[in-house]
């Protein structure tokens, strides 16, 4: 009881310290460094500016309305979501000029149709084209079953291809995506979905098993400027449905393109929602993940985690805290992060409370890349 108190205290310090420019640290991303004398949140030392207050992208309903995010070639950011999930009928783009310091109203992806939507991934490759990813639930009488759709945009996201299938074969309800594609070449995708992790070739229209064959599981997956691929996935391998867990890796490193990987333990709690990753053009990777609730279920905050060595480690003690509302976040906010230029990140994601002004929303924040710095050491007086 003592322990919940203390919890309950800190989530209602949460904003208070937020709004005085503080950071919120843990050495386990599900539990908050606490002072027992006072049942408070202890902030960072670092003199650091307050973060900006999260902008309002577009109003929702509820559901699964699970944005997803890139940058365009352009620079212009892209925000795609549904407004009422669980089988929307549209998906809606907004598009900021600015950073994501303003959206356009939302319009509908018009090439999508006949599709009872469940919403999957941006990405911008190599060559200027946008990807899209979504899944279309289908049913015929008892069985249940997703189909992977995408379409691609030469123009940064303002006019798009005929819808395509992913040619996967014995589909199931987890055939389905909510990250990025990684890119091999603008080509030859490889396909983080539920049930599988395949290699897509676009041209040839096939897909074939990725590296040892593993299934991953709706985990991001990138590959850095030194070729290492770090996979989001919280175990060995992947079981779908999600259940009882296997052999716990908590993130996994391969340096020879999927063939062999190694277990990283690196990685916090793995909820429905999941993780983000992203590869900076420094060569750093930011990690995008939730710290929920101890002692109650749901979301409570989103934080920034930044790896400098090629993902070997990760800065746990130096995670940012990017949205704490000290409250528990509405529906599952899927957050997601992009660069937005050499010295900002931008974390999109939805609140479902319906008691916060404008009442449900997607929103997206600005982070300081500023903020990654590391600590310098402690001098010896």
């Amino acid at each position: 009881m003592i322990r919940m108190h203390q919890f309950m205290m800190s989530a209602l310090c949460c904003v208070c310290l937020l709004a005085a420019g503080s950071v919120l640290h843990a050495s386990e991303p599900d539990v908050r460094t606490v002072r027992p004398e006072a049942g408070s949140l202890v902030p960072d030392s670092r003199e650091i500016p307050p973060l900006p207050v999260p902008v309002r992208v577009a109003d929702v309903v509820g559901g699964h309305v699970h944005p997803a995010l890139c940058r365009t070639a352009e620079g212009d950011l892209l925000a795609v979501y549904n407004r009422e999930g669980g089988g929307g009928k549209e998906l809606l783009l907004c598009r900021s000029t600015d950073g994501g310091k303003s959206w356009t109203q939302p319009a509908a992806i018009p090439v999508i149709s006949d599709c009872s939507i469940y919403p999957g991934s941006l990405a911008t490759l190599s060559d200027g084209t946008v990807v899209l990813h979504w899944s279309c639930y289908r049913r015929e009488g008892s069985r249940l079953w997703r189909v992977p759709q995408f379409t691609r945009s030469r123009d940064h996201g303002r006019a798009w291809e005929k819808v395509r299938d992913i040619p996967a074969e014995n589909l199931t309800n987890y055939t389905c995506l909510r990250h990025p594609v990684l890119e091999i070449s603008p080509t030859r995708w490889v396909l983080p979905l539920y049930d599988r992790t395949v290699l897509f070739d676009v041209e040839a229209n096939q897909v074939s098993p990725f590296g040892d064959g593993r299934n991953h599981g709706m985990v991001p997956l990138v590959k850095t400027p030194e070729g290492t691929i770090i996979s989001g996935a919280p175990e060995a391998a992947a079981s779908v449905p999600v259940g009882q867990p296997g052999i716990v890796v908590r993130g996994l490193r391969s340096v020879d393109g999927g063939k062999s990987w190694q277990a990283l333990q690196a990685f916090p709690r793995f909820g429905v929602a999941g993780y983000d990753l992203n590869v900076l053009e420094n060569g750093w990777i930011v990690l995008t993940s939730i710290i929920y609730g101890i002692g109650r279920d749901g979301e409570w905050a989103y934080e920034l985690t930044v790896s400098r060595d090629d993902g070997q480690t990760w800065d746990r003690a130096g995670a940012v805290t990017v949205y704490n509302p000290g409250r528990p976040i509405g529906g599952r906010g899927w957050p997601r992060t992009v660069q937005i230029d050499e010295r900002t990140l931008g974390t999109l994601f939805y609140d479902l409370n319906a008691s916060q002004p404008g009442g449900p929303g997607v929103f997206f924040v600005r982070t300081p890349l500023s903020r990654f710095q590391p600590k310098e050491p402690a001098v010896e007086p």
